[in-house]
């Protein structure tokens, strides 16, 4: 399989689910949050932007290191 046929399937997935959900196929919960149109799609997609997001920023300070880094190695036999 290809990446862009890979692709292609994940659009068709994500055009099909959004069908679904828009004629209420997915409606079935007696809590009043998951009813509008969209929001297991909306919540999916912040949910995983809060993650990097926080991952970055946790992350980030304790993994990166300055660009000379390995450069700088204290000998002087240059």
């Amino acid at each position: 399989m290809t990446e862009k046929s890979v692709y292609i399937l994940v659009g068709v997935i994500l055009l099909l689910s959004a069908v679904a959900e828009f004629f209420g196929i997915h409606l079935h919960s007696p809590a009043w949050w998951p009813l509008p149109f969209g929001y297991n799609i909306f919540f999916g997609f912040v949910g995983c932007w809060v993650l990097i997001i926080a991952a970055k920023m946790i992350m980030a300070p304790l993994l990166q290191r300055e660009e000379d880094y390995y450069d700088d190695r204290g000998d002087d036999n240059d």
